[in-house]
């Protein structure tokens, strides 16, 4: 299947480009439609969506109410296809990262940040279990991110979910065994094929999402001995949010931890409270109110989502307690106190901020790298590569940074041209792109000689310092070194070579002697093995002959 899915170039009306994503049984391909010109995500799905009347049913029915979920904080399904023995989904194409590579990148979140995404992919939940369709796999690489808030922290960012797979009904269908990782972020009862699941079921996996975002673990990790889908773990109870995270306030920490509670029904009941939760959270911060102040009044008169642990009525009596003994309060409460926990936070805030060293860059580049992935090889470029070599332009790791960027420059160049040569009727970009394309033209039609010429002129007229210009520079390097080591032997089209004789013999005419050395070493490299061209072979030996081997 996998080896099938790799070697596609075309699925349906669309173009495949790079490969963005692989899981267990699907892959996401960047793509192109090839009418509309219109970029999408193509995820490849199992055969088994393809090989029956019942897939093919099941399928048509999935896509149809995915393509209901037209909300501004998911990812849009534009349809269903199957292309032989071949079943896919198109999505939209999300420009950004995961939420699992956005945390990945910073050693803390700050609350408010947090706060924000959750919002939207509560919005975006809501909006999907209104329709009957839960998530049931929600991680954060479920969570995509993108705007202009992943390259400045000051701007806001935009929440897309995606991979809704699992409506209610379709609870009980098998699916695909879910990563080590992906493990932790499923809800008790996922495990137990006896009960049921619900919304309920991805409220606690975004508690885990929120827990992981704030503190940088999961609140029931897997042991290294753990099997899979083991359950003990859940006997442990995870900390407190916010004794892992200093500046994580008490509601927040309060709404995650109702979030993960393994009982289901004691969970919070639905997303739109989770929602009405976190805005009670910023509310609350925002007035600086203390949990037994809101155990006494409430979300402003109204009902509150946040359970504080306290009942009305003894959260009276504390409050009366507490004006009695004065302004003087327990040692945590005083100002002192309270300026020392802020000034820490800041001082921890300030030390994940700080620039990371040279090594530090050029190992989190080289491990993304390691990887197929398309976001990956950009994330490694924008944020630790390029950063790199600007920095430290003279040193051996800016040397091997500068590998790897071209690594990416040469794919990124190739995928556009195979983009310009299906027709979608643009024009090259710049003068490699169509140098390089004419090369490629020229060996479609079996004249290696032909781009043997375009690739050397590649090499003499483009600059390999300038950003533009290196990777086809490099690329006509990598071609050329190929051709010099290649025996043809194939069928080709003679005439071809023999223009290329008159051509040296021309040159030889008008004084150009190097030019048609070149043309005559060229032809007798290539050809020197080829049985239908042995005559054209010895004549390039004798006019390399004659010209004398300097």
């Amino acid at each position: 299947m996998k080896k099938t899915m790799v070697t596609l170039s075309r699925l349906g009306p669309f173009a495949l480009e790079n490969r963005l994503d692989r899981r267990h049984d699907t892959e996401i391909f960047r793509a192109i439609h090839l009418k509309q010109h219109r970029q999408a995500a193509i995820q490849i799905l199992p055969a088994r969506y393809a090989a029956d009347p019942v897939g093919r049913k099941q399928l048509q029915a999935r896509s149809e109410l995915l393509r209901k979920l037209n909300h501004p904080n998911i990812v849009r399904c534009y349809g269903a296809g199957i292309d032989e023995s071949t079943a896919f989904l198109a999505m939209e194409l999300v420009e950004g990262e995961s939420f699992a590579q956005f945390m990945d990148d910073r050693m803390t979140m700050l609350w408010g940040v947090v706060l924000d995404i959750a919002q939207q992919i509560c919005a975006g939940m809501e909006f999907a279990h209104s329709r009957g369709i839960c998530h049931l796999r929600l991680n954060p690489c479920c969570v995509l991110l993108a705007g202009e808030g992943l390259k400045h922290p000051d701007l806001p960012l935009e929440v897309k979910l995606t991979n809704f797979w699992a409506g209610v009904a379709w609870s009980k269908e098998p699916m695909a065994e879910p990563t080590r990782e992906n493990q932790q972020y499923l809800a008790p009862e996922q495990f137990d094929p006896q009960e049921n699941l619900d919304a309920r079921t991805d409220i606690f996996s975004l508690g885990c999402i929120l827990y992981r975002a704030l503190s940088g673990r999961v609140p029931f990790p897997l042991q290294d001995d753990d099997a899979p889908g083991s359950v003990a773990r859940f006997a442990i109870e995870a900390p407190r949010v916010a004794s892992l995270a200093l500046d994580c306030p008490i509601w927040l920490d309060r709404v995650i931890m109702q979030m993960i509670e393994i009982d289901p029904e004691k969970r919070i009941a639905s997303m739109e409270a989770v929602a009405s939760a976190l805005r009670e959270t910023r509310s609350a911060v925002a007035a600086g109110t203390s949990s037994l102040e809101h155990a006494v009044v409430g979300n402003a008169g109204r009902n509150s989502n946040i359970a504080t642990g306290v009942a009305k009525e003894d959260a009276r009596r504390l409050l009366k307690q507490k004006k009695s003994k004065g302004p003087l309060g327990p040692f945590y409460e005083r100002p002192w106190f309270l300026l020392a926990c802020l000034l820490l936070v800041f001082a921890t805030i300030g030390f994940a901020f700080l620039p990371m060293s040279e090594q530090q860059m050029f190992d989190r580049g080289a491990a993304l790298m390691k990887t197929d992935n398309e976001t990956d090889w950009k994330r490694a470029e924008e944020t630790y590569l390029l950063p790199l070599v600007e920095q430290y332009p003279d040193t051996e790791l800016a040397a091997e940074a500068q590998v790897y960027l071209d690594q990416i420059w040469i794919r990124n160049a190739e995928a556009r041209l195979r983009n310009k040569e299906r027709g979608n009727g643009r024009e090259y970009s710049n003068t490699g792109e169509a140098m390089l394309g004419s090369a490629r033209n020229r060996e479609a039609i079996g004249s290696q000689l032909g781009a043997w010429e375009r690739y050397d002129a590649m090499i003499a007229q483009l600059h390999p310092g300038s950003r533009e210009e290196r990777p086809y520079f490099l690329i006509a390097q990598q071609e050329l070194e190929k051709l010099r080591n290649r025996k043809v032997e194939a069928d080709i089209e003679v005439l071809s070579v023999d223009e290329y004789l008159d051509i040296a013999e021309k040159a030889i005419s008008k004084g150009d002697r190097e030019q048609a050395r070149l043309i005559y070493r060229r032809i007798i490299s290539l050809y020197d093995q080829h049985p239908k061209l042995y005559d054209e072979v010895q004549s390039a030996k004798q006019g390399l002959q004659m010209l004398g081997s300097s």
